[in-house]
């Protein structure tokens, strides 16, 4: 195969992801106007608790040994598939009794916590799958999966909304969903009968299985937990310390504005991984810092301008697109505005500490995260600010951690003038 030829499968495989990713996405956002007009404020707000408690949940979902599946033997993968999704089971079954308990003694979590535990099995299996067709370099399957997730969950969502807009009704649609596209990744990963070597699912062995892969459960999940945490913190204490309508009115605007910022986030730092590790194994740093500090000018003047912008058009465009009734989250998306613009420029360039290497530098920042996020609330909470005030807290916190990686970075790029010192 010529270099061209390589080039172009890759440019179309590329493609394909993300416009897998591109099309999921934008079925939920050009449902969001209806549902905004049919559930209530309270609805979304316990829509965002689930959903950030099942993001953060879903990192341990397989305690991580699911990355290995790119890198397994050919005669270990369709063992380790079945031994995942069985794992996937007992966590999302231990998540769910802790959840249940937590529900019975302490705060509800306003929604049954079984709930959770179902959207978690959904997503393990859309997890391993996934990792399971990009071994295979089956990336229209992957991006079938993607959009076949939300385009359920929008069906049903919108079949509720007409039918019978309860509390819990977008959580019942996202739970079908996510289920529904597990199932098919179950089966989608699966070789024939007659190939056949494994049980799809696999419960006995897995405290051996867990044990031949302690390094991921010990070592990469609990910074991988602490990151994820640190994201889901504001909602969480959104909801407990100023209730469910609050939380839906933040929910609203992270849906509105923090998915299309991910959206370009992981587009742009696809590209910049790309072009950063090839100049890394040539041992050229110089170039990378080059590339470095001209994605986050450029990421800097864009945004900057686009926060002129926004905040002059967020009043117009969400009371065209949502309707009444959605005040509060005017005045969120305002100030949120400033926190997505960093998040968007340090966002394209947050794989930057792993590729260098600096896996140590990377797994402080990874627990700093929610301490900060952390000390913000406990200053809402005992100060007892109000929910603009916390927002903006958080929109500062947000900002600053995103300026001090990317100073991080450039004293890591400049220290790092041959790969052994990065690696160091």
């Amino acid at each position: 195969m010529t270099a061209t030829a390589s080039r172009r499968s890759t440019v179309r495989d590329l493609l394909t992801v993300m416009s897998g990713t591109a099309g999921a996405q934008a079925i939920g956002l050009l449902i969001l106007p209806v549902l905004a007009r049919v559930f209530v404020p309270e609805a979304f707000g316990v829509f965002q608790l689930y959903l950030s408690l099942l993001i953060f949940c879903s990192v341990g979902i397989a305690l991580r040994i699911e990355l290995t599946l790119v890198s397994r033997h050919d005669d270990e993968v369709h063992h380790t598939l079945a031994s995942l999704f069985g794992l996937v089971l007992v966590v999302a079954l231990f998540v769910t009794a802790a959840l249940s308990l937590y529900s019975a003694f302490g705060a509800s979590l306003g929604f049954p916590a079984a709930l959770l535990g179902l959207g978690l099995i959904g997503n393990g299996c859309i997890q391993i799958a996934s990792y399971k067709l990009i071994r295979d370099q089956s990336f229209s399957r992957l991006a079938k999966l993607k959009v076949g997730q939300v385009l359920i969950y929008a069906l049903v969502a919108l079949a509720m909304a007409a039918l019978n807009p309860t509390l819990w009704g977008i959580i019942v649609a996202d739970v079908i969903g996510r289920l529904t596209a597990g199932a098919y990744g179950l089966f989608a990963v699966q070789p024939t009968k007659a190939e056949r070597t494994a049980p799809l699912v696999r419960l006995r062995g897995l405290p051996s299985f867990v044990r031949q892969n302690w390094e991921l459960a010990i070592i990469s999940l609990p910074g991988a937990l602490a990151n994820s945490g640190g994201a889901m913190l504001t909602p969480f204490m959104i909801f407990h310390v100023f209730g469910a309508a609050a939380a839906g009115q933040y929910g609203l605007v992270d849906r509105a504005m923090g998915v299309p910022v991910a959206m370009i986030v992981v587009a742009g730092s696809q590209v910049f991984l790309g072009r950063v590790t090839e100049q890394i194994r040539a041992g050229n740093r110089a170039a990378v810092l080059n590339i470095f500090v001209k994605i986050v000018v450029a990421g800097a003047v864009i945004c900057g301008v686009g926060v002129l912008v926004a905040r002059a058009l967020i009043p117009f465009a969400f009371d065209i697109a949502f309707g009444p009734g959605w005040g509060p989250a005017i005045e969120i998306a305002r100030i949120m505005i400033f926190g997505y613009a960093v998040a968007l420029v340090m966002g394209i360039v947050n794989q930057t500490l792993i590729a260098l290497r600096a896996f140590r530098l990377q797994s402080a920042w990874d627990f700093g995260w929610p301490v900060c996020i952390g000390l913000a609330w406990i200053l809402v909470v005992t100060q007892g600010l109000d929910l603009y005030t916390a927002i903006s807290l958080h929109a500062a916190a947000v900002s600053l951690l995103g300026l001090i990686f990317i100073l991080l970075c450039i004293a890591k790029l400049r220290g790092a003038s041959t790969p052994e010192a990065a690696e160091a």
